[in-house]
């Protein structure tokens, strides 16, 4: 089985529920003569049809104004979908600015992976702009801060086309760097002056802001997410795992827009690892390893009494933490045998042997980080095991808490709020990696490499390193042991006064529980250390 065959397979597997919003879809139950004989109307009726055979169920939704400030509309548009079909002109003419709002809220939904603008716009490059606009980062108000900065410079046009062909053409590596190098050749000044009016030291952001900026195209008023992925030539963008693609409405007809939708997954975007993404959470979905019968053998009684038992022990809130540990081994033993079809080892085999290339240090890096670590959504929470933060005012300082998982569960009752931590420091990516696993490590969002204990960055003969991890330890009060919208915590120790200091720590992610224990296992074997010595020739 090819690539091709394997992809479509999988995204056959993952598209079951798909809406289609525009303000002249047919509604199921819309009365007959109210019908107006649009061809969207028609586009309506055959989507669904064609969906129908495909084995997709597919939810037509007619646009009203104000759709999008609805919550419970906005749930119904994105909850329990797999792809998204949006109009860009919801209002007729105009109606842009309600498609990017609904697309906001599509790119915000963690499960949703899909979404296809369906315009019968002629200029798919407008369309493709005004996304990249409003997804930036940055703010309306801060961008027109921004625009009437450059306006004062006064650039001619080639310069405003050269920075639109950076910013459109920003993850083209080879054409970027072209066009750098071209713009230089204009004006060498131009650069460092976006630099200083944007407040940007990277050169390729404070361009594509700048950029940005200076179109004529919508811009949201809140914080967006930026790209992770564009393709200027095949109209797709990726944000938040979401894979975006721009389809004209003349070129895709219901009875091929789904077939020219996987075609554009499979061939125009690097979606290998988002496929095999979407293989995890196909199998997961058809697991039973929850809803069996070890579940439904014993009572809701005897549910109840191990929580009325941990209550009178005065641990109650111990109760759900405990389940969702149960519940998430019931899912990790249930997925360990699974097989996966862009895993499959011939496949691989023929995938090394027609196309590898040697990664860089940046992709190893960024594997890396898959591979140990994952940023959750900690605020409000309380401190846990193989959560690492960074020491606010101390540049490149980082801990990781590596207090027992039960203890991190009940802190008050067990260690008197007393948690233990590692310190690191940031080291070589290029040293981490001929390191591997001889070293005590981890790879930290952003592409930081963060070494545990006492080694010398410079120390090229280093093999086994570090010798010693040593563990610190730092009181959080019961009343502070939750991670504040700014993702900050604050912990305490006595220093060598005998004085109550505070350290502010800022959360960056969470290192998977068995990385987490290898550094947690040679940090406790610190006390137990025994010093010997004998003469030396």
């Amino acid at each position: 089985m090819t690539y091709e065959d394997k992809a479509k397979l999988i995204l056959k597997d993952a598209i079951k529920s798909a809406i289609y919003i525009d303000e002249k879809a047919r509604g199921f139950y819309q009365d007959q003569a109210s019908l107006l004989n649009s061809v969207e109307e028609n586009l309506s009726v055959q989507l669904y049809d064609n969906f129908k055979r495909e084995g997709i169920s597919l939810d037509v939704h007619k646009y009203a104004p104000n759709d999008e400030k609805e919550m419970a509309k906005l749930s119904f548009f994105t909850d329990n979908r797999d792809l998204v079909i949006l109009d860009w002109k919801l209002k007729g003419e105009s109606g842009e600015e309600e498609a990017l709002s609904i697309l906001a809220e599509i790119v915000k939904a963690e499960h949703l992976h899909f979404c296809a603008i369906y315009t019968s716009e002629g200029q798919l490059d407008t369309v493709f702009q005004n996304i990249l606009s409003y997804f930036s980062s940055i703010t309306k108000e801060y961008h027109e801060q921004i625009k009437e900065l450059l306006e004062i410079e006064n650039y001619d046009q080639t310069i405003i086309d050269i920075l639109r062909q950076i910013n459109l053409n920003r993850f083209q590596k080879d054409l970027r760097k072209e066009k750098v190098k071209e713009l230089c050749a204009k004006d060498n000044t131009v650069i460092n002056r976006l630099k200083e009016i944007t407040g940007i030291d990277d050169a390729v952001c404070a361009i594509i802001l700048s950029s940005l900026s200076l179109m004529s195209t919508i811009k949201s008023v809140t914080d967006q997410p930026k790209p992770s992925y564009i393709n200027l030539d095949k109209k797709i963008i990726v944000i938040n795992n979401t894979i975006i693609t721009i389809l004209n409405k003349t070129e895709n007809t219901p009875d091929n827009l789904l077939e020219n939708y996987k075609n554009h997954i499979v061939n125009d975007v690097d979606s290998f690892n988002q496929l095999i993404g979407l293989e995890l959470y196909n199998n997961l979905s058809k697991t039973s390893a929850i809803m069996n019968d070890e579940f439904v053998s014993f009572s809701k009684n005897a549910l109840l009494h191990h929580r009325k038992k941990l209550q009178d022990e005065n641990i109650g809130y111990f109760f759900n933490s405990f389940m969702n540990e149960v519940f998430l081994e019931k899912l990790a033993l249930s997925l360990r045998d699974k097989e996966y079809n862009l895993l499959e080892e011939s496949f691989l085999n023929k995938l090394y042997e027609d196309n590898y290339q040697e990664p860089s240090t940046e992709e190893l890096v960024r594997m890396n980080i898959f591979y140990n670590s994952s940023e959750l959504d900690k605020k409000g929470k309380g401190l846990n095991f193989g959560d690492v933060f960074q020491i606010e005012g101390e540049e490149n300082k980082y801990l990781i808490c590596i207090t027992p998982l039960c203890d991190c569960l009940r802190p008050q009752d067990k260690i008197k709020s007393n948690f233990y931590f590692a310190e690191g420091v940031v080291m070589k990516k290029e040293k981490a990696l001929e390191l591997g696993d001889t070293a005590f490590i981890s790879y930290l969002p952003k592409d930081i490499v963060v070494r545990w204990g006492e080694i010398n960055n410079d120390n090229e003969k280093a093999k086994y390193n570090p010798l010693y991890i040593k563990p610190w330890q730092f009181k959080v009060f019961e009343r502070e042991n939750k991670i504040d919208e700014n993702s900050k915590i604050n912990v305490h120790y006595l220093n060598k006064d005998k004085e109550i200091k505070t350290k502010s720590l800022v959360y960056i992610t969470t290192i998977r529980s068995n990385y987490a224990q290898r550094i947690a296992n040679h940090a406790f074997t610190y006390p137990m250390r025994v010093g010997i010595d004998f003469v030396r020739k």
